[in-house]
């Protein structure tokens, strides 16, 4: 009774497990369902990418601080402590031709210094003062008794040269043997003042002597003159509105506002080079949605955020311009309503104008960090470039040596390398329109580039103009630079195409009809003929598959996947090219995948699994050969294609838990639980599965595996590839194992088994004394037996298909040689010669070993790991409730 109750329980749990096996496919993989789509499938990708974003956003709070307030600090210092451009030219250039450009000329302009005097009397009135004023100027004095000051002067040069030019400044000789006294100036001709500041000493010394008095003086001051007369040179102006020219490094503000533009910009290349170096950005495209879609979605969520940096850039510009006490700082300008309004304009324009240029750009860092530092040292470092070749360009212009009547030939290349640089660059191009708004503000500034640079600007200038100082060519730039970046981006994307219209353009005629001939024998139209490569080295069952794909045409519409003659080369590293200079990782892989079947991808490290699988997602172009997918080629067209992905790596976006992921890709675990339930979102008609459970404790892989057989159920094709035998041998309707870019076998399990398998696997447990024994009886009983292997008294053989028994039955059938074995260990174990024994058929990873091994392209392995770090907000609880169930309700995508 109690075995007849165990037998009935174990029978309803294995109904109930079928039962739960068919709910599965039913209610999760069912085909009745209505897919979105036309425009508003597209609204919905467009609006869940860009929810995307936002919550990228809000988790990259740090990123996004540093975009909206990095900015807006610099701004508000930059208007707060920069001072105006006169006052920078001031400081920077104190010269003749520089108003407030004043010394006054008194001895310790000089400290410190030893001034040398001499007096033919001892007692001597002029002397005291003259010591006592030099003394409260804080220089030394050296008195000598000789009236030759010039003689001690040069003596101290042997001493060293350096006292002799900087310490002695000045000299001093009083002499009194006439009726009125004489005093003498000495100086030095090394600094320009010396002069007029020792006639300044000795004016004041006579001055008190005379008035009886040490407290009166008499001040020296240089004051340059500035003559405003018609006779005026253009030097004289240039060099009074010096400020007025965008040189560095008295334009300023331009060049900090073009700095804060590249910093924001430059924020923006982060995201969208993570996307693409995880390859988040390609598990997105995999769902059908276009490159189009993706980049526009991109577009629209950073131009929101650059306008409203814009926007508080511009206020804050507005107030500084209106409460800053200084009126001749740069900002002042923009008190004006047209000013600030194409102030906002300009960013605006820059915005648009730099969004592709990051897209394009983006593609080739392979670190985000790295791309953000080095983006923003280029715009940096041009915009400074900018200034340098105009700072060059003007004193070219305003050197003595230049013509007034026209403009030098230093002058001219400036002015062009500047215009390439303003085309390159849109934040070159940026700087310059800011630069225009300050001269067209300034007619004083106008007319002294005119008397410089031979131009004929006007002040009166409409500000969309094209000519100078308008910011209308400035804007045609911009307008340009948008549209080169984004057709840049466009051939991107579609390098490969490109590429293959390049390479069809450069052959001749007869190279022409040779391809069209091979397309139209890939295409079946030409049944009859294979292609000239040898497919005599491959096994059967291989050599057999190809020719079904080549010569049957109806076949790659009924297939649900048709690979046919696949080729993917790849070009060696220097000094690895000994005979060919490329590297073949699929060498003319052929195979066709039905539908409601699960297709088993094996080989070892090396053998072109991970090359294969990128081809048939489309991630890399096949260099010959067609993949077919639901009768559509996918290197033609991926749209409308259903496919499913579940990477080796994962391709996941770090910043989203499982949730947020499952809503982007229309609906988690681990991430390998998160991947896979990814590949299955809304039902597609074929799935890829790169090694699924690689990873999962033993609970979650035998969940998985019971999804993908209810996939596989329910009508989906399944392609995976994976290192465990057990996993393909409980999956695989059809396994195929690779060696060098190529199958060395194909077929279901049980035909593989029977074909490469050396028969059933037998351990027999005999005691030591009786082993020797026990292997002469069992070789004698089943002559052809091999043993393999014996440790601590375990006997591992192999028993073949056919044996030859001793009563000299020949060809005994499977079940008769079967029978026999356990005929012969069931004998011996009631003998007691043996404790126990197990017979099993060869399995999968006994033949993959056998047959793939090492593959000895390991050192080529052509795969690509992507490493992430691990997702927030993982929870195991909710994860596996959710994979368990993989709802799909929430059809974001289909």
């Amino acid at each position: 009774l109690v075995e007849e109750e165990e037998e009935e329980e174990t029978n309803e749990n294995k109904q109930d497990q079928e039962k739960s096996k068919a709910n599965l496919a039913k209610t999760v993989f069912h085909r009745n369902h209505n897919h979105i789509i036309g425009f508003y499938l597209t609204w919905i990708r467009l609006f869940t990418l860009i929810i995307k974003r936002w919550i990228l956003s809000r988790r990259q709070i740090f990123v996004l601080l540093g975009f909206l307030l990095g900015p807006l600090l610099i701004e508000i210092i930059t208007i707060s402590a920069l001072p105006s451009p006169k006052d920078i030219q001031a400081s920077l250039l104190q010269n003749e031709r520089i108003k407030d450009a004043q010394v006054t000329l008194i001895p310790s302009i000089y400290n410190p210094q030893t001034i040398v005097i001499y007096s033919n009397e001892t007692d001597n009135q002029i002397k005291g003062y003259l010591r006592n004023y030099l003394t409260n100027m804080g220089a030394n004095i050296d008195e000598i008794t000789t009236n030759d000051i010039t003689d001690y002067v040069l003596s101290r040069n042997n001493d060293s040269y350096d006292t002799y030019v900087n310490k002695y400044q000045m000299g001093f000789s009083i002499d009194r043997s006439s009726t009125s006294p004489t005093l003498n100036v000495f100086f030095s001709t090394v600094n320009y003042h010396t002069m007029a500041t020792g006639l300044s000493v000795a004016t004041t010394c006579l001055f008190q002597y005379y008035a009886n008095s040490s407290s009166k003086s008499i001040q020296t001051i240089n004051q340059p003159i500035l003559t405003y007369s018609e006779s005026v040179t253009a030097r004289a102006i240039f060099y009074d509105r010096i400020y007025c020219f965008d040189t560095v490094p008295l334009s300023l503000l331009n060049f900090i506002n073009g700095v804060i533009a590249s910093i924001f910009i430059s924020i923006l290349v982060l995201n969208v080079i993570r996307e693409r170096i995880s390859h988040s950005k390609d598990l997105q495209l995999l769902t059908n949605t276009s490159k189009k879609l993706y980049w526009f979605s991109n577009f629209l969520y950073d131009l929101t955020l650059c306008l409203i940096i814009s926007a508080l850039l511009t206020i804050v510009v507005k107030i500084g311009s209106v409460a800053h006490p200084n009126s001749e700082v740069e900002v002042h300008i923009y008190q004006g309503t047209e000013q600030i309004g194409y102030f906002f304009l300009l960013y605006v324009m820059y915005s648009l104008t730099s969004l592709p240029f990051v897209y394009s750009y983006s593609f080739i860092p392979e670190s985000e960090l790295i791309g953000f530092i080095m983006f923003l040292i280029a715009n940096v470092l041009a915009c400074f470039f900018d200034m340098v070749l105009g700072f060059i360009a003007v004193f070219s212009q305003a050197s003595p040596s230049s013509s007034p009547d026209q403009m030098s030939t230093t002058t001219q290349v400036m002015l062009i390398l500047r215009s390439i640089l303003a085309g390159f660059f849109p934040t070159v191009n940026f700087k310059q329109a800011l630069f225009n708004i300050r001269l067209r503000s300034d007619a004083t500034c106008v007319t002294a580039i005119n008397s410089i640079m031979i131009t004929n600007y006007s002040p009166d200038e409409p500000w969309t103009s094209i000519d100078q100082p308008g910011i209308g060519l400035q804007l045609v730039i911009f307008s340009a630079q948008t549209v080169f970046w984004w057709t840049i981006l466009a051939c991107i994307e579609n390098r490969v195409k490109i590429g293959q219209s390049v390479c069809c353009c450069c052959l001749n005629r007869k190279e022409l009809k040779t391809i069209n001939r091979k397309r139209k024998q890939m295409n079946g139209n030409d049944s009859t003929i294979a292609l000239e490569w040898d497919d005599s080295k491959l096994d059967k069952d291989v050599r057999d598959e190809r020719r079904i794909i080549l010569n049957n045409r109806e076949l790659s519409t009924s297939a649900v996947v048709l690979v046919r003659d696949l080729v993917q080369q790849f070009k060696k590293r220097k000094g690895k090219s000994l005979f060919s200079p490329y590297f073949t990782a699929v060498d003319h892989l052929n195979f066709y995948v039905s539908k409601q079947s699960c297709f088993g991808l094996l080989g070892a490290n090396g053998a072109g699994k991970t090359t294969t699988f990128r081809m048939l997602i489309n991630d890399i172009q096949p260099t010959t050969g067609e993949i077919i997918i639901n009768g559509k080629n996918i290197n033609q067209t991926k749209q409308d294609i259903e496919m499913g992905f579940c990477p080796q790596f994962d391709w996941l976006i770090e910043d989203l838990n499982v949730v947020e992921t499952l809503n982007l890709f229309a609906s988690g675990g681990n991430k390998r639980k998160l991947s896979a339930a990814v590949a299955f979102m809304a039902n597609p008609s074929l799935v890829f599965l790169d090694e699924p459970t690689t990873g999962l404790d033993a609970g979650a892989k035998r969940k998985l595996w019971s999804v993908i057989r209810a996939a596989r159920d329910a009508g989906l094709t399944i392609i995976m590839t994976s290192h465990s035998m057990e996993e393909c041998e409980a999956l695989c309707s059809k396994i195929g194992i690779m060696k060098s870019g190529q199958f060395i076998c194909l077929g279901n399990l049980q035909h593989l088994k029977n074909r490469f398998g050396k028969g059933y696997a037998v351990q027999v447990k005999v005691s030591l004394e009786r082993m020797n024994e026990f292997q002469q009886e069992l070789t004698r009983i089943l002559p052809g037996i091999e043993i393999e292997d014996e440790q601590n008294g375990v006997l591992f053989c192999n028993v073949p298909f056919s044996l030859s028994p001793s009563n000299n039955i020949q060809n005994a059938p499977y079940s008769s040689n079967l029978s026999l074995v356990f005929e012969v260990l069931n004998a011996k174990k009631e003998q007691n010669i043996i404790e126990n024994y197990s017979v099993t058929q060869t399995t999968l990873e006994q033949i993959f070993i056998r047959l793939a091994g090492h593959d000895i392209n390991d050192d080529d392995t052509l795969t690509e790991v992507a490493t992430l770090s691990s997702q927030p907000n993982l929870n195991t609880e909710a994860i596996n409730q959710v994979f368990q169930k993989i709802v799909f309700s929430y059809l974001l995508w289909y």
